[in-house]
């Protein structure tokens, strides 16, 4: 299994095809857990279990992301931060694109 973020509903070509990566559950357990566990982190702990997201929610969840990174810089090995880096980037640059409807909710999970 794993943890991506997908489009509720998906209205259009764009939102049906809406499909970012984030984690393989075994790699969010080893890696990403302990630093949300570390880091008392809300929405991102939500991703194991699936969690709606609004387009208000990003700032929160951006802020959170940060947060990690800096963690795995001190606690990651070059290739588990690489790993996760990669993911971040992703959603950090293709989560904002989902909102073109006001109304639309993506899915992490």
């Amino acid at each position: 299994m794993s943890i991506s973020a997908v489009i509720h509903e998906p209205q259009n070509d764009f939102e049906k095809s809406f499909f970012v990566p984030v984690s393989t559950e075994s790699f969010f357990k080893e890696c990403w857990q302990p630093a949300i566990k570390s880091l008392g982190l809300q929405w991102t702990a939500l991703f194991s279990t699936g969690v709606d997201v609004e387009m208000e929610d990003v700032p929160s969840i951006f802020g959170e992301l940060v947060l990690i990174k800096e963690w795995a810089v001190k606690n990651l090995t070059d290739e588990q931060k690489e790993r996760m880096f990669e993911r971040i980037s992703g959603l950090q640059d293709k989560l904002p694109l989902a909102f073109q409807r006001k109304d639309a909710v993506v899915f992490i999970g």
